[in-house]
């Protein structure tokens, strides 16, 4: 078995990572008090009503649940009837992702497949690839959909132009590009995690359609969520929340944020809201407090699942 200490989150190979993190969290401490001031910030909290923020919440906790769902189905039959372990998994993964710096919380996921059900840390990557795969797939039809609102000619020229390159892209792979991979140096190096790819790939055109779904479900109600918080604390139409929402979610794949996602949600945020004339002080107040409404909703749900047990595999069920 491998050693444990080479996965521990403040390893010395992560010291680099955790350094710029924290380095980014207090800049933007400095930041935001310099510009807005964080008694403004706090201030705006004034104003939400009970009837806005618990139904945020309990869309944002559906979200939750479907993107623990969603792993549950990709992962049949091996994980049937262990839901309830998928959801803590899933929560904390999704914790660790919130708080940890440079996409470290990535990591949690394979060493938490392996520790609950026993699943190699390969094939819990290539599960986790296939997560992103989904999430990427849903997120561009959204940023599609969003931007023609606003730039309907040139969001259809991009969706075009982009089409026609992933077509050209797949022929070339279909033709050439398929016996070129197989027969290049660097082919038996990736062949392991290719197959890993191919054994936890959905298995049936049923299987991909359900995992869809529950992606586009998840991103539905975690959206409805942070644009029912975001139109309560500024006056902002469904679009222009739409805009700045997913800009800010976007950011989740960038390798560079500090610790919480500080600095990164916000400035993705602002930049979501750039291209139709909307930055201020007060936008970049509204971008802080909604990235504290995901930070106290994704601990409270932490909390709650990290008390649920979960059987542990016995040393001969392990693989690696």
């Amino acid at each position: 078995m491998q050693n444990a200490t080479q996965y521990k989150l403040f390893s010395k190979r992560k010291l680099l990572p955790w350094t710029v993190g924290i380095l980014i969290f207090i800049a933007m401490l400095v930041t935001v008090e310099y510009i807005v001031g964080w008694t403004a910030v706090f201030a705006q909290w004034k104003t939400m009503p009970l009837s806005t923020l618990i139904p945020a919440l309990i869309l944002f906790a559906a979200s939750y649940l479907l993107r623990a769902w969603r792993i549950y189905d990709l992962c049949q039959p091996d994980l049937k009837g262990r839901f309830i372990s998928v959801l803590k998994l899933s929560v904390l993964h999704l914790y660790a992702n919130n708080m940890l710096p440079m996409r470290l919380g990535e990591g949690l996921f394979p060493i938490l497949m392996k520790r609950y059900f026993a699943v190699g840390f390969a094939e819990g990557f290539a599960r986790l690839i296939w997560l992103r795969v989904l999430d990427l797939i849903i997120a561009g039809a959204l940023v599609a959909v969003t931007f023609s609102y606003f730039f309907p000619l040139f969001s259809l020229l991009a969706v075009g132009l982009g089409t026609l390159f992933m077509l050209l892209l797949y022929a070339l792979y279909r033709t050439k590009g398929r016996q070129w991979l197989i027969q290049h140096s660097f082919y038996p190096k990736i062949e392991p995690m290719i197959n890993q790819l191919k054994n936890t790939a959905p298995q049936s055109r049923r299987q991909f359609i359900r995992v869809i779904i529950w992606t586009f479900l998840s991103w539905g109600c975690k959206l409805a969520s942070l644009i029912m918080i975001t139109r309560a604390l500024q006056s902002l139409s469904v679009f222009e929340a739409l805009a700045g929402v997913l800009g800010a979610e976007l950011s989740s794949i960038l390798p560079i944020h500090g610790v919480a996602g500080s600095g990164s949600f916000e400035a993705a945020f602002m930049a979501g809201l750039a291209p139709i004339g909307l930055l201020s002080t007060d936008i970049l107040g509204l971008a802080v407090n909604l990235h504290l409404f995901i930070l106290g909703a994704t601990s409270l749900f932490a909390l709650l699942c990290f008390w649920i047990p979960v059987a542990k595999p016995t040393r001969e069920d392990i693989s690696i």
